[in-house]
């Protein structure tokens, strides 16, 4: 049997096949295609495909946390076992490899001391930031600094740091200049999807995802409501589960869907992975105004690979997406009702066969640069350069 080299630990708490779970997914995916020998540590996903034994592949298996409808005290009690088991299970890891790629972990109070214990016997630690601190605070203002203090202690415990995008670069150094690890750029990779239709032309935009203050969809919603208003025949459909630290930021946006039922279709909770190519498949482009945003969207890296427009700002890696080629138009300068509305009037404005010669052309040019063995290569480049 050829040996596999380097080893490698992949660990990361999200299971689901979307979003920051499919990140670490198929991350792992390139690694063991590039020649890898990968142990991955995370509960088990929901795409067998990308779960199932194979060459170059270890899997330890957490439970996952619980969700749907379940007491707090389930909750609670599963999240204690997920964390303690995915712990123990980084452990177990280090008996086979000595480098470890970190993506969206346990809360840190319950990482970091394992982080010490690792670099305690060695490891070599890549922390991929997807956002140097995160979309929403877990902690109330009184205990805030502790808790930016524990993401200042990953990164400076760690060998490396990856960002995804240059603009969380240079969040990263602006919010933490005393940091000396190295930080790397290395983007996001595709999300393809099988089954997705050209654009429809049926005049339906998209927001999707968890629902996040920052992702500006209150001021989304109200640009279409407003562009509707003012004769340009678009609706949006909303779908998305509410951020667990905002929540009530899930209200706000519903109250809004109910007062323009006839421009917003509004669909709560999360998007499985069996319907999330049908979904895309009713939208015409895909409607991002982020604020406050520094890294890459997984979201219009999703739109992009699957030749879908976007209507969106310049945040974080958009702006270098739009600046590529990326098909779509831009709100400017920024995230309002009014400047919202005027991208969405500019995007009707275009017919749908230019949009779709636009998105099919970006789309080749996303596949060529992002594909997920293209991305992983540069992670072991990275690796390569810590010895």
């Amino acid at each position: 049997m050829t040996k596999r080299e380097p080893r490698l630990c992949v660990y990361t708490r999200s299971w689901r096949t979307s979003g920051a779970g499919l990140f670490a997914q198929e991350l792992v995916e390139g690694l063991v295609n590039a020649g890898a020998d990968v142990t991955f540590v995370c509960p088990a996903i929901d795409n067998p495909a990308l779960d199932a034994p194979r060459p170059g592949l270890r899997r330890l298996r957490p439970p996952r946390e619980k969700v749907g409808h379940a007491s707090a005290l389930e909750r609670m009690l599963f999240s204690i076992a997920r964390i303690t088991l995915g712990l123990a299970a980084l452990f177990v890891a280090r008996l086979r490899a000595r480098t470890f790629i970190i993506s969206i972990p346990d809360p840190l109070a319950a990482f970091l001391p394992a982080l010490v214990l690792l670099k305690l016997t060695g490891a070599r630690v890549v922390f991929v930031a997807h956002d140097p601190l995160p979309h929403a605070w877990r902690t109330s203002e009184r205990w805030r600094p502790l808790e930016r203090a524990t993401h200042h202690a990953c990164y400076w415990l760690s060998t490396a740091v990856v960002v995804l995008s240059d603009p969380t670069r240079e969040r990263m150094h602006a919010l933490f200049p005393t940091l000396r690890v190295p930080v790397a750029v290395i983007e996001h990779g595709v999300f393809l999807l099988p089954g997705v239709p050209p654009l429809p032309g049926n005049g339906k935009l998209l927001c999707f995802g968890t629902l996040r203050r920052n992702k500006g969809i209150v001021e989304g919603m109200a640009g279409v409501i407003a562009a509707h208003a003012a004769g340009v025949p678009l609706t949006l459909i909303v779908a998305g589960e509410e951020h667990r630290e905002d929540q009530g930021y899930a209200d706000e946006c519903a109250a809004l869907a109910r007062q323009a039922p006839d421009v917003i279709d509004w669909r709560p909770g999360y998007v499985a992975d069996d319907t999330l190519a049908a979904l895309l498949g009713e939208a015409d482009a895909l409607l991002l105004p982020y604020k406050a945003f520094f890294s890459q969207s997984g979201v219009a890296i999703l739109a992009a690979a699957n030749a879908r427009p976007v209507i969106g700002s310049d945040a974080g890696g958009l702006g270098m997406l739009f600046a590529e080629g990326m098909a779509g138009t831009m709100v400017v300068p920024d995230i309002a009702t009014d400047s919202v509305a005027a991208a969405v009037t500019a995007f009707a404005s275009i017919p749908t066969a230019t949009w779709r010669a636009r998105a099919d052309a970006y789309r080749t040019v996303m596949l060529d640069r992002r594909s997920w063995d293209a991305i992983a290569r540069r992670y072991l480049d990275l690796v390569a350069k810590l010895d």
